[in-house]
């Protein structure tokens, strides 16, 4: 009897050897959903930068514009991102987690461009003899760091906006078994 109580306990760690499916629940994780999401992030933030730099160039530099766009950029990409991941995922109740996951990748490929950018302009100005020392002023580490926030706010938000809503449940007639009909007015 108490051979039977053991047996039929189910495991509650699958062994190493079973699948990695087994082991974890995958099925609500919509991986090209959220790499669509990080490429639609990346496309706006490099589209609304250039323009911002473009815009800044013609109105002469104007540091407080700079900053204004840099939020804006960031928290309307990062939004329209996890918006398209959340939307495309298969598994409503996961539309959130999308749009942070789109976030977390987003903001990681955003720093290794910037991150190889630096790089590259640091090594050409070191091979035209030029020194620099990069020397980040509280106020715009601050910038920076409240861009980072706002884009993870509006990736959260966008995350949950782009959850597709259940279709409505339409009035059947019982005669015939279809739905009525009804006059555009």
């Amino acid at each position: 009897m108490a051979d039977d109580v053991i047996r039929d306990v189910p495991t509650r760690f699958p062994t190493m050897g079973a699948r990695l499916g087994e082991r974890f629940v995958l099925s609500r994780v919509s991986w090209g959903a959220i790499w669509a999401g990080t490429m639609v992030t990346l496309g706006l933030v490099a589209l609304f930068l250039t323009f911002g730099i473009f815009i800044n160039a013609l109105i002469g530099g104007s540091t407080v514009w700079s900053a204004i766009w840099y939020l804006v950029t960031m928290g309307a990409s990062f939004y329209a991102g996890a918006w398209c991941a959340a939307r495309m995922c298969d598994s409503p109740g996961a539309g959130r987690m999308h749009g942070i996951t789109t976030w977390g990748l987003g903001t990681l490929a955003t720093v290794i461009l910037f991150g190889a950018l630096d790089l590259l302009i640091l090594s050409i100005i070191r091979a035209s003899g030029g020194f620099l020392t990069l020397n980040l002023p509280g106020v715009w580490a601050g910038l920076i760091w409240g861009g980072v926030m706002l884009s993870l706010i509006c990736a959260y938000i966008g995350g949950g906006a782009g959850v597709p809503k259940a279709p409505r449940a339409t009035a059947v007639e019982p005669e015939t078994g279809t739905t009525p009909l009804r006059r555009a007015g």
